[in-house]
């Protein structure tokens, strides 16, 4: 699901997507009183998709605070919609399993791609890579 995609998903989630200023290092925040998602302007396109998948996932979870485990769950939530098994095999076959090649191939983030690798062997997918594995410690 791409960006365009994501922006039609918030909305069916009744959720507003708003662009700002967040300064130079924070992406984007979900406010849960006002179901109203913000995101940097100065986002590259992949980083406002992947950011943008994140805090849609901080919305369907309700989060009102921050924790690694509640980071950690939206960054997983945010990548299965934004990254399918087939994009990212066949991203695999094209440019191998190294995180940053995958995410240029795939126009996201490096994140979200090792966010969508826990997601995927959670539930049980196998990773053709052993180094894909490896990468997450597992």
């Amino acid at each position: 699901m791409r960006l365009d995609l994501l922006y039609a998903h918030a909305a069916d989630l009744g959720l507003r997507v708003e662009w700002a200023d967040l300064g130079p290092r924070r992406r984007g925040q979900y406010c849960d009183e006002s179901r109203e998602v913000t995101l940097n302007h100065r986002l590259s396109r992949s980083q406002a998709t992947a950011t943008l998948a994140h805090e849609i996932g901080h919305a369907v979870f309700g989060d009102r605070c921050t924790s690694p485990k509640v980071e950690r769950r939206a960054d997983e939530y945010g990548a299965s919609l934004i990254i399918n098994v087939k994009d990212y095999k066949r991203a695999e076959r094209l440019v191998g399993s190294h995180v940053g090649a995958l995410a240029d191939e795939l126009e996201v983030t490096a994140k979200m791609v090792e966010a969508w690798r826990r997601w995927y062997l959670r539930r049980g997918g196998v990773m053709r890579s052993p180094e894909a594995v490896a990468d997450l410690g597992v």
